[in-house]
């Protein structure tokens, strides 16, 4: 039985411009212009072409009801014909919600009765619950769970130590198979896998079951930091004297008035710069911090990605040892061409960074961040706010080139960096030409937007030529708005770069890296969209767990990245090609329910998809996505 809700109402549709007026249908032939001329006019506009057979038909005046079995873009509808709401969408960037007046509590001192406004949430993560769903059922305690741990509570212990106990009281298993055990040919969480009757013995002796062919052919990750390494530098009592002696021998610089740099004090380093050959042509997948995880840099690496490099991490975090900060640092044996990406505004600290990494795990190249936009970063001098003070990071490049050539095997030193800090002022060029003639690095890396703009607008690949011209023959790759083969090669040849770093591309769509190897616009299917996620769930699983805690974090990073990927527009939608990315779509349809429900940006039906991949999410799951850049 078809059921009808009243049309949600769009206030940002553009009907007008697309020929569509409310209660019309899309005309078959063009009536007053070519289709290339109103395409012009839609893109001019920031909108998606979308084929007007795709388009949701709003409805006419004094029409009050839809057809529910019509989904449109921004939520799907059940069943019953009730519209899937979210309370969490995100609000318009940079928009206040009102604190509230006296009239509003008196309306609501006399209507008790009347909902409650709640402040919305935002991303950014700034005043997010950020809570941890609590825990489906009780915990085993590790030392029944991992062979090598050991309770050290013993009574006290608050985990449970009666396997058949747990046993009985642990939930439904999320699938008949463990991707874990299938991965390694057995899975290290034993009864406590979310997944446990695909690998244990249903005859009451709970004995874990191998497949020794698989568990011959695993490779765990790498760069995994040990505890004593942790400890040492908790506790400050890592040497450091490579760095130090390096420290003294840079010495100090200043800057004259100018604006040129004087000699450095102490005798300048020898630079042995990599070829261009090295670099050139090789698909680059930027750094990207949270959704740039290890599972989603394998998926990448499967796609045809050839440079990969882990999170940023903070060098300062690093220095004090931190589990989580050295975990960004894990690399999969996937991973043939890897760098860790470091983010600081001292000397000292990432000098001495830099020489930690280098002992202690395994990287084929140093990235120094100078183009995170983030505050917390740029105030303490890191990101951004390191580029614009060229003094200090020619100080920094060559304290890590002096504890990173000890060796034979030299480990390369990159930078990645934006136009500048302010829009229509850009400044990258006055710092490349100080960098190349003082402390010239391997590789530069330009993000063609300035910290102002963060992910707004278009990147300005005009100055990203000038930039390349001025660098050369130093190898310069750049990104920004890289969407297609057609993007890639475009700007590849325009701006005499040396390759191509792709960011958000690759979160929208992770297939681009196929699709510029096979020069071809790929017209994935739902179905082929979905294996990617469930694909990128159990590389998720095999990384961060296959019990609550693994489930719950495996959930969380689904989510942030499903609030990427609604914004990819299939191929066979659109009126032109390629994609651009910050064109926004009107409300539309996909050419099935599932590319329906994966266009949707309501975290409602991301939370559904998750569900289809993991099982029913913790009552207390609470998802804002962390980040600004997910937006138009």
């Amino acid at each position: 039985m078809t059921s009808t809700v009243e049309a949600p109402l769009n206030c940002n549709s553009p009907t007008l411009e697309l020929g569509l007026r409310h209660g019309s249908e899309p005309k078959d032939q063009e009536d007053e212009e070519t289709l290339a001329a109103r395409m012009a006019r839609i893109r001019m506009i920031g909108m998606a072409p979308i084929k007007r057979e795709y388009l949701y038909r709003y409805p006419a005046k004094g029409e009050t009801s839809v057809d529910t079995n019509q989904i449109i873009k921004g939520g799907v509808t059940s069943e019953e014909g009730k519209d899937v709401k979210d309370d969490e969408k995100e609000d318009k960037e940079g928009e206040e919600e009102p604190a509230g007046d006296a009239e509003g509590e008196a309306a609501d001192a006399a209507n008790p009765t009347a909902p409650v406004a709640r402040p919305k949430q935002r991303g950014m993560n700034k005043a997010r619950k950020n809570a941890r769903p609590k825990r489906d059922s009780a915990k085993l305690c590790p030392s029944l769970v991992f062979d090598d741990r050991k309770c050290r509570f013993g009574a006290q212990c608050r985990y449970m130590h009666d396997r058949e106990a747990f046993w009985r009281t642990k939930p439904a298993d999320l699938g008949p198979s463990c991707p874990v055990f299938e991965q390694r040919g057995r899975c290290p969480y034993t009864l406590s896998c979310r997944f446990a009757g695909a690998h244990t013995a249903d005859d009451g002796t709970f004995e874990q079951k191998s497949d020794e062919a698989v568990a011959a052919k695993w490779a765990p990750s790498r760069n995994v930091a040990p505890m004593v390494l942790q400890k040492a530098l908790r506790q400050r009592s890592y040497d450091f004297t490579p760095s130090k002696k390096a420290l003294e021998s840079v010495g100090s610089i200043v800057e004259d008035g100018v604006g040129d740099l004087e000699a450095p004090i102490g005798p300048p380093m020898e630079r042995r710069v990599m070829r261009s050959a090295d670099w050139a042509d090789k698909l680059y997948l930027a750094p990207l911090t949270t959704v740039g995880n290890l599972p989603f840099r394998r998926v990448c690496v499967g796609m045809g990605a050839e440079i990969t490099c882990g999170e940023m991490a903070i060098a300062t975090s690093l220095l004090m040892g931190s589990a989580s900060e050295w975990s960004l640092i894990k690399r999969h044996p996937c991973e043939r061409f890897f760098g860790a990406q470091i983010a600081g505004g001292y000397p000292d600290t990432m000098t001495k960074c830099a020489q930690a990494l280098t002992e202690n795990v395994e990287i084929d190249f140093l990235d120094i961040n100078l183009g995170c936009p983030i505050d917390l970063v740029n105030q303490k001098g890191g990101g951004c706010a390191l580029a614009n003070r060229p003094p200090k990071l020619i100080e920094v490049l060559r304290g890590i080139d002096a504890v990173t050539s000890r060796d034979e095997k030299r480990i390369p030193i990159t930078i990645k960096m934006r136009t500048g800090l302010k829009e229509g002022q850009n400044t990258a060029h006055s710092l490349i030409a100080k960098i190349i003639r003082h402390s010239p690095p391997d590789l530069i890396t330009m993000h063609g937007r300035s910290k102002e703009q963060r992910y707004s607008k278009v990147a300005d690949w005009d100055y990203v030529k000038q930039c390349a011209d001025l660098a050369s023959p130093l190898p310069f790759f750049a990104c920004g708005d890289v969407m297609s083969y057609d993007d890639y090669y475009k700007r590849k040849e325009e701006s005499s770069v040396t390759g191509i770093m792709i960011g958000r591309g690759a979160l929208l769509k992770p297939w681009i890296f196929t699709e510029i190897q096979e020069r071809r616009h790929w017209d994935i299917s739902a179905t082929e969209r979905f294996d990617i996620l469930k694909q990128y769930v159990n590389y998720g699983l095999d990384h961060w767990g296959s019990d609550d805690q693994g489930v719950n974090t495996t959930r969380r990073f689904l989510l942030e990245l499903l609030s990427f990927q609604y914004r990819y527009i299939p191929v066979g939608l659109l009126e032109v090609l390629p994609q651009r990315m910050n064109d926004k779509p009107p409300g539309y349809f996909g050419r099935s329910e599932l590319e329906t429900l994966l266009a949707s940006d309501r975290a409602s039906d991301w939370i559904k998809i998750s569900e289809m991949l993991l099982g029913p999410v913790p009552d207390n799951l609470d998802f804002v996505p962390k980040h600004r850049a997910n937006a138009y």
